[in-house]
């Protein structure tokens, strides 16, 4: 019986071969998903890096500012903004009190329309002593 016992059994070499074999596969699924890690990090990091880059860069703030704004862009501003921009077309470059006389509102909110302009990169001012001129540039 001995003898027949022996027959029927796999010989432990193939065991190993086919352990061997399923190890090797399963390096190779976590060898491709760290490639895959690798990759996404490697994008994560070009990303933060271009992105501090922007923040640093003052090229970057100047490439930000925007053209004298367009026919679309008036009509997509506020209709308080677009008043602002309007009376500054025809007045070229005015102050607060110049901008609030044009369009008949008080001179507070005209200055803070013209300085919500020049933050979204609409406008441009300048200071002359005590006065600051609005402009579009």
């Amino acid at each position: 019986m001995a003898a027949g016992e022996t027959a029927t059994k796999k010989s432990p070499t193939l065991d190993v071969k086919e352990l061997l074999k399923k190890l090797v596969d399963v390096l190779n699924q976590v060898n491709k998903k760290l490639d895959l890690v690798i990759e996404l990090n490697r994008k994560m990091l070009k990303t933060q890096e271009e992105f501090l880059q922007r923040i640093t860069d003052n090229s970057y703030r100047r490439k930000a500012i925007k053209p004298a704004p367009d026919v679309m862009t008036l009509l997509s501003l506020p209709s308080s903004l677009r008043k602002t921009i309007m009376a500054l077309y025809k007045l070229k470059e005015a102050t607060a009190e110049d901008l609030a006389r044009e369009t008949k509102r008080l001179r507070a909110v005209e200055s803070a329309s013209a300085n919500q302009l020049v933050r979204m990169g609409y406008l441009k001012k300048k200071r002359e002593g005590r006065k600051v001129y609005f402009y579009i540039e």
